[in-house]
């Protein structure tokens, strides 16, 4: 248990550092000293430089960024690759660190806010990416979901992590090269192991043509023709289901879309749960099965 507490402790302090850099760099060591000595993760110990160099190298490898550092002033400067999972991986931890700071310096702030629990230990998470960062198999215990008394023992090769619907995935290849993806919430126990070979498969390859986190054998990508009404099309373009989201014509009070994925399951539900404001138009086959699930759900009230 102390374990796990001293390994959250030591992401948060990454977390802390990696914000002060990229809030005020340039920024010299000894001002970020000054800025530890009011952080509300300093238990009364200062900063030590070999300590500060080993964060440093574990952010950059965490982060996918690098710290630079300016020999002619000795200032630390965060510098971002421009890959689009990085700088949603930088905002979501930057948004973790505000937050904290805000608790910390807040009263009752518990009052005013109101957040979606992560389903699962995240307490793996660390060990996770050790793991990635390292090259290491894990040994897991699982618990699947089909049913709640079976238990499988299994040693695989990590790929990525992936969150889903306030759900972290650790997403693996198996001893047989089969990829496939673990809710950290069916994870029993989790060890790392033997140094593993380089998967076969990457996340965005893996995911490039998916909406959420199922990849269903024998089911290709398609291009999928929405209609959806303007107004609501308005939360589609804030926040596109697909990279591949583009706007194809704007008529008669409606937004015509194109998404090149994979229909499965999640693609589904989602396009569902904006009820009549959303139609698909083509291709037929997926018309058709959006038509069959609301024949169904219709079927229960009549």
């Amino acid at each position: 248990m102390g374990s796990t507490r001293n390994q959250v402790y030591l992401f948060k302090r990454y977390l802390w550092l990696y914000d002060r850099i990229a809030s005020y760099g340039p920024i010299t060591f000894e001002r970020i000293s000054e800025l530890w000595e009011q952080s509300s993760l300093n238990e009364g110990a200062p900063l030590p430089h070999k300590t500060f160099e080993r964060h440093r190298c574990a952010i950059q490898d965490l982060f996918d960024v690098e710290v630079e550092c300016n020999r002619s002033d000795n200032t630390y400067t965060i510098v971002h690759n421009n890959s689009d999972s990085s700088a949603r991986i930088r905002t979501m931890f930057n948004s973790a660190v505000t937050l904290q700071d805000a608790i910390t310096r807040t009263r009752d702030i518990a009052n005013y806010i109101e957040i979606e629990p992560i389903i699962g230990n995240i307490a793996y998470l660390q060990n996770i990416l050790q793991a990635l960062s390292e090259r290491l198999c894990v040994h897991i215990r699982y618990r699947h979901n089909y049913d709640p008394e079976a238990e499988e023992d299994v040693s695989v090769s990590p790929i990525g992590l992936k969150l889903f619907r306030q759900r972290w995935y650790l997403v693996a290849e198996l001893p047989d090269g089969t990829p496939y993806s673990y809710p950290l919430d069916r994870i029993i126990s989790l060890k790392l192991g033997q140094p593993a070979t380089r998967p076969k498969f990457s996340l965005a390859e893996l995911f490039a043509d998916s909406y959420g986190i199922i990849r269903q054998p024998g089911v290709d990508s398609q291009l999928i023709t929405l209609r959806v009404e303007r107004e609501q099309a308005n939360y589609f373009i804030a926040l596109p289901l697909h990279p591949s989201q583009s706007v194809t014509k704007v008529e008669d009070g409606y937004v015509y879309l194109q998404i090149h994925v994979c229909p499965t399951y999640d693609f589904f539900m989602e396009l569902l749960s904006h009820g009549e404001k959303v139609e698909v138009i083509s291709p037929a086959s997926v018309r058709n099965s959006i038509a069959e699930r609301v024949r169904k759900l219709s079927n229960l009230y009549l």
